[in-house]
């Protein structure tokens, strides 16, 4: 029982990392930043300042609340609601913050 608790944890974790992964690849570097990725985590770093970061990683705690969660370096982390959106709305929806967050922030 313990060991198919560990393989679901693990699926789980593989399919939003690579969830995380396609949304940051499907976003254009640009000269101001570069992608990164940081464990299960993908994202953006400022190629002028190393302290502005983003990652979308796989949520932990708050897991019941949504699959993805944002971390934008020395402001937090926040989990991505799922609010009853299909797979590919909640694709859509975080893609949408991440370019929205990436425009403001990096």
């Amino acid at each position: 029982m313990l060991t198919e608790s560990v393989a679901t944890e693990q699926t789980w974790r593989c399919l939003w990392s690579h969830a995380a992964y396609d949304i940051i690849a499907a976003r254009a570097s640009t000269p101001h930043c570069e992608r990164i990725q940081v464990g299960a985590g993908w994202g953006f770093r400022s190629n002028l300042n190393h302290q502005q970061a983003l990652l979308l990683h796989p949520a932990g705690d708050g897991r019941e609340t949504g699959d993805l969660a944002l971390t934008v370096l020395g402001q937090g982390t926040q989990v991505i609601p799922r609010c009853s959106y299909s797979y590919t709305e909640y694709l859509d929806e975080v893609a949408d913050i991440i370019e929205t967050t990436a425009r403001i922030y990096l």
